[in-house]
């Protein structure tokens, strides 16, 4: 009789199968769980879902390029005519400099070296013995840009550093090589064929710092453009042209190897046009 009244009151014994049933199916609607198993497109939605949140509660960054990493390298090219026309390329991880071992903790030249830099190159003359020394030691840094012979142009020297572009096939380097043999190198474009009026600015950045401190700058221009002078951190800079080409490196520039002064083109017919560097695109 008091199990019969049990079973009315809906109270239940220990390992009743039928109540624990009725239990399961009362607690069945609080369950945060999804009934079946997500589909692949329910799934992505919660990974998308997962990734906005963390980057929107991610603390803001400030992206600052120490002067020891990889140089900032844009291409820009303009004409005389109408408004400059400019595109912005990042090169690859060859684009950075490198260094010979033993290379002090401000920079891969010496400050002594640099201290010697002078704002108009001398030509260089492979033959001689300043000459054929910085060539080698060109040729052997850049032996690992590109493959068959080597072919040197833009060599000049200010005070006891020299510089060259050196190519092999479809690819080139410039470097600068100092008397104690240290040297730096990074990979350039190939000169662009350009309007007769117009310069292109191809890669540019710096190395080392305080009196060790290099900053350079490479590109293209045209036929009728005679001369190059950058002016930057009050140094003036006489580039070297060659084939197409031309050359600049001077020290102690902006730290992040950005070109902060002017750049000024003389034509062949005498006449002359001075850029704003930071309004290069």
């Amino acid at each position: 009789m008091n199990h019969h009244t049990a079973m009315n009151d809906g109270t239940a014994k220990p390992g009743d199968t039928a109540t624990n049933d009725t239990l399961l199916s009362r607690l069945a609607p609080l369950d945060a769980a999804p009934r079946t198993e997500p589909t692949a497109a329910e799934l992505d939605r919660e990974e998308t879902l997962l990734r906005t949140i963390l980057d929107d509660t991610e603390p803001a960054r400030r992206s600052v390029r120490p002067a020891s990493r990889a140089p900032l390298v844009r291409r820009v090219s303009f004409t005389l005519a109408g408004a400059l026309a400019a595109g912005l390329a990042v090169l690859t991880a060859t684009g950075g400099l490198s260094g010979l071992p033993g290379v002090g903790p401000q920079g891969p030249l010496s400050s002594a070296e640099l201290a010697s830099w002078t704002g108009t190159p001398r030509s260089l003359d492979s033959a001689g013995a300043e000459g054929s020394a910085a060539e080698k030691a060109c040729l052997d840094l850049t032996k690992d840009y590109g493959s068959g012979p080597a072919d040197v142009s833009n060599a000049d020297i200010r005070g006891s550093v020299a510089s060259m572009v050196v190519s092999r096939g479809g690819d080139a380097a410039y470097c600068l090589a100092a008397s104690d043999g240290n040297g730096i190198t990074m990979s350039v474009s190939p000169a662009l064929d350009l309007p007769a009026d117009g310069i292109e600015l191809d890669t540019y950045g710096a190395r080392g710092e305080g009196s060790g401190q290099v900053n350079y700058a490479v590109g293209s221009v045209g036929s009728d453009v005679e001369k190059v002078t950058v002016r930057d951190r009050g140094h003036t800079v006489h580039a070297t042209l060659q084939d197409g080409r031309w050359t600049a490196w001077w020290p102690e520039g902006d730290r992040y190897g950005l070109l902060t002064g002017t750049v000024t083109l003389t034509f062949a017919d005498g006449t002359t046009r001075t850029i704003q560097s930071p309004d290069l695109p």
